[in-house]
C-alpha cells in the first residue's frame, strides 16, 4: 500500500524520508568530519569534540529510523510522536541557537543551508499531527 496512489500516509512517508535523508546526512557529517573542520564550523576554540559526535550518532539514528518507518504499510502512534517529537525538537535547538546568536558566524550559504534545514524540520513536526485522529489510527 506504500506505492499506490489510494495510500491515506503518501504526504508522511514523503516528509519521513526527506527528514530522514537530512538527519541521516547531518548525522554522518557530525560523526565522519575531521576536528579542523568542526571545529572551524561550530567555531570551537579548544573544547572536546564528543558532543557533536555524539549528537551526530543521534542524527544518524533517527535518520535511519525515520527512512525504514517511511516504508512500513501502516504507519502507527510510535512513528508519528518520534517524528513530531524529534522534528520539533530539532526546529526548536535551530531557532534558539539563531537568537541567542550562536550562528552569528555563518556564511550567507551557512544561512540559507540553515533555513532550509529549519523548514524541513518544521514540515517534519507538523505534518504527522494531521495522521493522529482516530480514523487514521487502525490500532
Amino acid at each position: 500500500m506504500a506505492y499506490t496512489l489510494s495510500d491515506p500516509f503518501r504526504s508522511l512517508r514523503i516528509v519521513l524520508r526527506l527528514c530522514g535523508a537530512v538527519m541521516a546526512l547531518l548525522g554522518l557529517a557530525l560523526l565522519l568530519a575531521p576536528m579542523g573542520a568542526l571545529a572551524n564550523w561550530f567555531t570551537l576554540a579548544a573544547s572536546p569534540l564528543w558532543p557533536l559526535r555524539l549528537a551526530g550518532g543521534g542524527l544518524l539514528t533517527l535518520g535511519i529510523y525515520y527512512l525504514l518507518a517511511s516504508s512500513e504499510r501502516i504507519l502507527g502512534l510510535p512513528v508519528l510522536v518520534t517524528c513530531a517529537l524529534g522534528n520539533g525538537l530539532a526546529a526548536i535547538i535551530l531557532v534558539t541557537a539563531y537568537l541567542q546568536q550562536d550562528l552569528a558566524g555563518l556564511t550567507w550559504l551557512g544561512q540559507l543551508l540553515l533555513i532550509l534545514v529549519f523548514m524541513i524540520y518544521l514540515v517534519g513536526a507538523v505534518t504527522p499531527l494531521r495522521y493522529l485522529r482516530a480514523e487514521y489510527r487502525i490500532e
